[in-house]
């Protein structure tokens, strides 16, 4: 995972590159020149191409770039790079197999990999903004706006891509009046192969993750990566070395990184349980990783952390509790104020130690002497039974406590590396595709056969990932409910098009250039004496 692979300056000779600086003109000053010179040649369609890139050019430089651009420069993401790859790539394996074999013109080609690309991530984007809203949606209408356009650090999603991509340039097709079905086959080898090369890009950014790894190829993210962060929020690993309980479980019953049971082998999806949006209970420990800065400051899983706050580093926790008017506390009511504590207002500081107060659970003891049947049972049956209980109800008996720690951050758990998986699998059905090209007869199955072996891939790949939940309860992803319509769609075109009679529209449709082997040979100076006679 690198998210950023360098920065670029944001000024150069001390004059601003992004906003409305030199950028901003430059893309201005060309795109109206070039503008110009279409409708003076009356090519519209030129003309309308090259306003549509410079209006999104000076968007994205006057109004996205700045608020981008970082201290240290303007971030070239890992993302972005080989998702400019994957269309670069795809276009030239296109164009090599459009013109070696139809003469397809090259300007045609680009222009529909212009619609397919723009309409594309635009689609891609629209279906992350839809998807995902809660996490888009900011303060005010204008932030707002901008989140949505930010594709930068990922948020793009692959069916989108292709939905979009495919409705455009099925509209583009028609209005140019080229063969749809003839040139979508033209397209779907390259369209994997760019799924291939985008989704490296997706282990760049460190999203499209799968779940829990054991074998030697798992993926360990970073502290702060997507997965590192789903995996604290659903107590797969610690926040900061604590794992704080559900609540609808006891500490001592709470799942751990290592007690967590293994899923099945085709499991449904469902709501995710998220410890950083619960507000309805109290908050405990389930579990403290050994040889955390956490146990070694004495916590014990069952302990209810009552406040939280910050203090000089090194300060110890004796000096704590007679400078406690000098602490700005927090009372924590439900596990969202803790994950908001440690990730926002104390945010991993170098110079600031977390000062907690605690309420440290009933010994076993305590239990056995409280429980209503305490006199029948034996000490042993007593100190068996005494986890049991609702980790809701407030232990009394425990008493208070303060500490000083200066927590450290938790190692994510081994993932499978879905992206990794994605990638090899597209690209082994790109070659699949290109080796049915070269058999078929019939314009259109290529293409049904893309709608209908991706489909397959995405929905087993769906299994393994983890970072989508279910869609409207029913147990699949929404990427999987896609899949299955997709599949749909290409089964039905199958079927059609194997009823209907041999064709292949590209050919002759496009006239031979003057070089090609198929186009007849200019006549040389011996062929016209020979014919002349002169």
């Amino acid at each position: 995972m690198k998210q950023t692979l360098f920065y670029l300056p944001t000024e150069i000779f001390g004059l601003p590159l992004f906003g409305a600086g030199l950028l901003f003109w430059a893309i201005l000053i060309l795109g109206a020149v070039s503008v110009f010179r279409s409708l003076l040649r009356k090519r519209s369609d030129d003309a309308l191409f090259y306003a549509t890139i410079t209006a999104l050019g000076v968007f994205v430089v006057r109004v996205v770039g700045p608020r981008i651009a970082e201290s240290g420069g303007f971030p070239i993401r890992g993302y972005g790079v080989f998702l400019m790859l994957a269309i670069a790539l795809s276009t030239l394996l296109t164009i090599w197999r459009a013109k070696r074999r139809w003469n397809y013109p090259v300007d045609a080609i680009l222009g529909i990999v212009f619609v397919a690309a723009f309409c594309g991530i635009c689609g891609a984007r629209l279906f992350y903004v839809v998807e995902y809203w809660s996490d888009v949606r900011a303060a005010t209408l204008g932030a707002t706006l901008i989140n949505i356009v930010d594709v930068t650090n990922g948020g793009l999603v692959v069916y989108g891509s292709i939905l979009g991509g495919i409705a455009a340039v099925i509209g583009y097709l028609a209005f140019k009046k080229l063969p749809i079905l003839a040139t979508l086959d033209l397209f779907a080898p390259a369209l994997l192969l760019g799924v291939s090369i985008g989704r490296i890009g997706c282990l760049m950014n460190g999203c499209c993750f799968g779940g829990p790894c054991d074998a030697p190829w798992g993926v360990v993210f970073p502290a702060g990566s997507p997965a590192h962060q789903l995996q604290m929020e659903e107590g797969a690993t610690s926040l900061y070395g604590l794992t704080l309980a559900f609540p609808d479980k006891t500490p001592q019953t709470a799942q751990s990184p290592q007690t967590a049971k293994k899923q099945d082998v085709l499991p449904l999806k469902g709501a995710h349980k998220n410890l950083a949006t619960e507000t309805f209970a109290p908050v405990y420990v389930a579990a403290v990783d050994a040889g955390s800065a956490a146990e070694e400051a004495g916590i014990v899983p069952g302990a209810r952390i009552c406040e939280l706050g910050l203090v000089p580093r090194g300060l110890l926790a004796a000096d704590a509790r007679t400078r406690r008017a000098e602490i700005r506390r927090y009372r924590p009511e439900n596990n969202a104020q803790v994950f908001y504590f440690f990730l926002h207002i104390w945010a991993g500081s170098p110079d600031f130690d977390v000062w907690a107060v605690l309420q440290d659970p009933p010994t076993a003891a305590e239990n056995a002497e409280n429980a209503p049947d305490a006199k029948s049972e034996t000490p042993e049956k007593a100190v068996a039974t005494a986890p049991t209980g609702n980790i809701n109800k407030t232990a009394s008996s425990g008493k208070l406590r303060e500490i000083v720690f200066h927590p450290a951050p938790s190692t994510a758990r081994p993932v499978h590396p879905t992206q990794l998986y994605s990638s090899t699998t597209a690209f082994l059905l790109c070659l699949v595709l290109l080796g049915i090209a070269r058999v078929v007869k019939r314009d259109g199955l290529v293409f049904a056969f893309l709608l209908i072996l991706y489909p397959i891939n995405r929905f087993c790949l769906e299994l393994i990932r983890v970072d989508e939940e279910s869609f409207l309860g029913t147990g699949l992803t929404v990427s999987q409910c896609v899949s299955l319509g997709l599949l749909a769609v290409g089964l039905a075109l199958f079927a059609y098009l194997k009823s209907t009679p041999p064709r292949r529209a590209l050919d002759g449709f496009f006239p031979p250039s003057p070089t090609s082997p198929d186009s007849p040979e200019t006549p040389t100076a011996a062929d016209k004496i020979a014919k002349t006679g002169k």
